[in-house]
């Protein structure tokens, strides 16, 4: 038993649990190709084992470098939890039979059934704009909202203590009142928290967390292991150059400003890294 939590770059991560009843595989706001749109990946694009056999996959809004259709047609989730409002379309677009799509409403949870066992996924608030680019013309809903999303899978860990595995994955978001309800959500500290920590562009705006104030949300939460997403993955064509720090410090200062806060458990991956639990 156990759990293997690999980053892939951006903010796709694959969680492998090794539970009791099975396996499972988790991943999250998956983009597995060298460009989207105006961005290039300037790491290599991830094999294609490194996120096979996905049973779960999460997506937290419908930006596009978190809702990718080509990443999503190619990786085939078993099952595809997909931010409220916005199943029917990703069903439309992605036409996956094969995939189930559902979707959860901020502070509701849906109970998912896999030959590993029942997971559970709550959709928490987040502070983001949720709606596509240029939804107008792909018909996507303007409405649709920006989620943060608890996962918990039982039977991941043995011995003594929880055995249930807490996966926060957080998506994007700004700061705001409210933001560690994962807590009560959780009734206790996630076991992993997958936590933004930059962006892809020369800057950030109210609606994303610098690493400073990623760290400050770890702080008041305190999971078991942060690993800092959303940041040295993808930069906007002819731009890279210019990109500097911003492209390469923020996990860095993320882990840095975490331990300045006291917190335990912050740790940098490079794409491709994995660690154990």
């Amino acid at each position: 038993m156990g759990v293997e939590v690999t980053w892939l770059g951006h903010s796709t991560v694959t969680v492998d649990v090794r539970g009791a009843a099975g396996d499972l595989r988790v991943v999250t706001d998956p983009v597995l190709r060298a460009g989207l749109a105006h961005l290039r990946r300037r790491p290599r694009t991830p094999a294609p084992a490194a996120s096979a056999g996905c049973d779960l996959a999460l997506v937290s809004h419908l930006h596009h470098d978190h809702l990718d259709m080509p990443s999503l047609r190619r990786l085939r989730p078993a099952v595809l939890v997909t931010p409220p409002g916005s199943s029917d379309w990703v069903r439309w677009r992605l036409r996956v039979p094969s995939t189930r799509v559902v979707e959860v409403a901020v502070g509701e949870s849906l109970e998912l059934p896999f030959a590993s066992g029942p997971v559970r996924v709550t959709a928490l608030p987040a502070h983001h704009a949720g709606h596509r680019t240029l939804s107008w013309a792909s018909r996507a809903p303007a409405d649709a909202r920006a989620v943060q999303h608890l996962v918990r899978v039982p039977g991941a860990f043995g011995g003594t203590g929880p055995d249930d595995l807490l996966l926060w994955a957080i998506g994007d978001t700004g700061e705001f009142e409210g933001s560690d309800a994962v807590l009560a959500a959780a009734g206790r500290a996630p076991d992993v928290a997958l936590v933004p920590v930059g962006g892809w562009g020369h800057t950030l705006g109210p609606h994303h967390l610098d690493p400073r104030q990623a760290a400050e949300l770890v702080a008041r939460v305190r999971p078991g292991v942060s690993v800092p997403v959303h940041w040295g993955t993808l930069h906007p064509i002819a731009l890279g150059a210019t990109m500097g720090d911003r492209f390469v410090e923020p996990g860095r200062r993320f882990v840095t400003e975490a331990s300045r806060l006291g917190v335990p458990g912050a740790v940098q991956l490079p794409i491709g890294g994995s660690l154990t639990l």
